[in-house]
């Protein structure tokens, strides 16, 4: 067709009209444009991935930096006077790092190096020898019988020497625990790079049979304080939720 067949607007020619298919694909081609446009803009704006709850993952801490950790939030605050905590690590780490972190030093599980695991609760702190060549997944609890005056510390279900540890004041837990970080720490010192289960604080001393239980995976007995399978977290940084490798 000529442009002598359309009529003329004010003494042009009026655009000829797009059939329909090609009007739908350009429509089509306009909102996948947007959708990419706003993934985009909103990408910086992710600061970490929550989840609550915790069956077969773990935490994967990838980065070695100063600002790699996990915020776990607590449901209420209780008052511990007797309790105990226990998690699951694997690391090839052998330099100081944290694994739990309340309060900056009410509750603080630690390593100091390949052999010395440090332990802070109400602010005093003790040091344990850990056993040599420990390598892959560890189970640790850490158990305080405040009547006694005595800590305790089992590495896979094995008990180490036991502590004194007297007028270390009760523990108000209430808030957030950091996890692969010492609490005062973070962006000044080195994160925990490795996986991370099985986070549970009791408010009561486990025996040591239950704590040997735990460590085999013969039991699944969830903390009344955390509960890994309860639990509510913000990774903050290069940390990743994936399946877990521990095999029961």
């Amino acid at each position: 067709m000529d442009a002598g067949s359309f009529p003329k607007q004010n003494g042009t020619f009026p655009p000829p009209r797009l059939p329909c298919a090609s009007r739908q694909e350009t429509a089509l081609t306009m909102k996948i444009f947007l959708l990419m446009s706003i993934s985009c803009l909103m990408a910086p704006l992710v600061i970490g991935e929550e989840q609550e709850g915790f069956v077969e993952d773990s935490l994967l801490f990838l980065t070695d930096s100063r600002s790699e950790h996990v915020v776990l939030s607590l449901r209420k605050e209780m008052s511990l006077s007797d309790l105990t905590l226990c998690l699951r690590f694997n690391t090839e780490l052998r330099t100081k790092h944290s694994l739990f972190s309340y309060n900056t030093r009410d509750l603080l599980l630690a390593r100091e190096d390949d052999r010395t695991m440090r332990v802070s609760i109400g602010g005093k702190e003790l040091r344990f020898r850990l056993p040599a060549d420990l390598w892959g997944w560890v189970h640790v609890c850490v158990a305080r019988d405040a009547s006694a005056g005595l800590v305790a510390l089992y590495i896979n279900g094995e008990p180490t020497v036991r502590k004194q540890l007297q007028s270390a004041p009760t523990i108000t837990m209430s808030g957030s625990v950091i996890l692969g970080h010492e609490q005062d720490k973070i962006g000044q010192e080195s994160s925990y790079v490795g996986e991370m289960v099985d986070v549970n604080l009791y408010d009561r001393v486990l025996s040591p049979r239950t704590i040997r239980r735990l460590a085999r995976g013969e039991s699944e007995a969830q903390g009344n304080v955390i509960s890994w399978l309860t639990a509510s977290i913000q990774t903050k940084g290069n940390v990743v939720i994936q399946r877990s490798t521990r095999v029961q």
